[in-house]
């Protein structure tokens, strides 16, 4: 298997589907989140692995200032940005080929982060 391993800013709180924001104030922040990711992952690609991943396996281990959880369904939409920055990357087809886990949280006060790691699937022989 074929596994890709990002570590990322934790998604701004705007970003949340519950959240109550300004739609050109969340389209920046969408933006911005978006060009992260696919910087990222075309930094880590550099020509050594093939994209165009059909189907992979999305785990999402997140880390928290605090012990001030959210909620795992909320927390995945709003890394839908990242999402489509990967796919923008060319590794994968596009984020339907993302099949996620449900989340891991933890506290790290110090160096709050997402860690998304992207394993191909391979398809059955």
């Amino acid at each position: 298997m074929t596994t890709i391993t990002l570590t990322l800013p934790l998604p701004y709180k705007q970003l949340s589907p519950n959240a109550r924001v300004n739609r050109a104030i969340k389209s920046k922040l969408v933006k911005a989140h978006r060009k992260v990711a696919h910087l990222a992952t075309a930094a880590l690609l550099k020509g050594n692995t093939p994209g165009g991943w059909m189907k992979s396996k999305l785990e999402v281990t997140a880390y928290f200032p605090t012990y001030r959880f959210p909620d795992p369904e909320n927390f995945m939409a709003s890394l839908k940005a990242y999402e489509d920055g990967i796919a923008d990357s060319g590794l994968i087809v596009n984020d339907k080929s993302l099949w996620p886990e449900k989340p891991i949280f933890a506290k790290d006060a110090s160096r709050p982060r997402v860690i998304l790691t992207i394993t191909k699937e391979q398809p059955p022989q």
